[in-house]
C-alpha cells in the first residue's frame, strides 16, 4: 500500500505545484480513488477500508 500511495502521491505533489495555472482531470477506480481520497483528507484505517465511488461519481478536489 506504501508503494500504491508513493506512485500516486508524487504525481499529486507535481499537479499540486502547478495547480494555479491548470485544471486537472482524473480518471480512476476505486483503488486509486481511496489513495487520492487519503492525500486531500486524513482517514482512519476504517474509512480507507470502506472508502468507494459509485460509476460515474465526479470528485473535486482544491489543494
Amino acid at each position: 500500500m506504501l508503494q500504491l500511495a508513493r506512485r500516486i502521491y508524487n504525481p499529486l505533489d507535481d499537479i499540486k505545484a502547478e495547480a494555479d495555472h491548470k485544471t486537472y482531470m482524473l480518471v480512476a477506480h476505486n483503488g486509486f480513488s481511496r489513495v487520492v481520497q487519503s492525500y486531500f483528507l486524513y482517514l482512519s484505517n476504517e474509512d480507507y477500508a470502506v472508502f468507494g465511488i459509485k460509476n460515474c461519481k465526479i470528485m473535486w478536489y482544491d489543494f
